[in-house]
């Protein structure tokens, strides 16, 4: 009985040493966080008539273990097309497949009102003209200047620069003798807009990512044409601090940027458009790639 008890002691002193021993190794505990470099882009899915859907995240990059002129790795494979914001939401833009450009009756002595329909943008059968007067200085172009207008959106937690290339022109008709020195090109920054009723505001706890950088890089004054970026990606916006102001959604701390373009040319009035040009399509690829600052 004694045997047993000491028996007893002896395992029980075994397990002590074993404790004791354990205990005096240390332990390297080392939580963080971490936040690296990411911007967010949103727009669309497709093409409007493609069945296209606005607005969506369509880029997630990562920034990471990027290097000045280098992509940063993009978490969403989907390639993103541009949105409008038309009739209070927003809507992706459509291709030159679906229809021509609107045009507008200029000096009528009375009449020609344009009445469109949706889509917007396309001229169809489903849009129509008020008969009208003519005279002498009454004539035919496209509307509003023969703007095509388009937005990307950004949110981001640090600076990034923006690089276009144009690429894949396209022409038909009249319009082959046309090519990217014909197709106006220019960049605005548009930190706030949008509408707070119908769920499209954006910028309000944004801030001006051009600060601290050059921003838009290309000259304002409209002589840019789409040939300057056509042989490669070409930096269009140097950023200079994050899109993020302050707490909020991503829509609340993106903002945008608007393309517009406009068709020009020897034998193009001044309002981008002139019967005797004839009837053709001229389109583009315009790629946006955001790279580390």
């Amino acid at each position: 009985m004694v045997k047993g008890l000491g028996t007893f002691k002896f395992v029980l002193a075994v397990g002590l040493a074993s404790y004791a021993s354990f205990a005096s190794a240390s332990v390297l505990d080392r939580p963080y966080f971490r936040a690296d470099a990411t911007v967010v882009m949103w727009g669309a899915t497709d093409f409007n008539e493609d069945g296209g859907i606005a607005p969506v995240v369509v880029d997630f990059l990562h920034l990471k273990d990027g290097v000045s002129g280098q992509a940063g790795a993009d978490l969403i494979t989907l390639d993103g097309r541009p949105i409008n914001l038309n009739s209070g939401q927003f809507n992706p833009i459509f291709s030159e497949e679906s229809g021509g450009n609107e045009f507008q009756i200029n000096d009528a002595v009375s009449g020609g009102e344009f009445n469109t329909a949706a889509p917007n943008q396309i001229l169809d059968a489903n849009d129509s003209y008020n008969a009208f007067e003519l005279d002498d200085d009454t004539d035919v172009d496209l509307l509003n200047a023969g703007a095509r207008a388009s937005r990307f959106f950004v949110a981001s937690n640090a600076p990034f620069d923006i690089f276009a290339h144009a690429d894949n022109l396209q022409s038909t008709g009249a319009f082959s003798v046309l090519d990217f020195s014909n197709i106006r090109f220019r960049l605005r920054v548009q930190v706030t807009g949008g509408g707070v009723a119908a769920g499209t505001r954006w910028g309000d706890r944004a801030q001006d990512p051009s600060v601290g950088g050059i921003g838009i890089v290309l000259p304002q004054d409209n002589s840019i044409r789409l040939d300057s970026i056509s042989s490669g990606p070409t930096k269009v916006f140097d950023g200079g601090r994050k899109t993020a102001a302050a707490p909020g959604t991503l829509m609340e701390q993106s903002i945008g940027f608007q393309s517009r373009y406009n068709l020009l040319g020897a034998d193009i009035n001044a309002n981008n458009y002139d019967l005797s040009l004839g009837a053709g399509t001229i389109a583009a690829d315009v790629i946006y790639t955001v790279f580390v600052p």
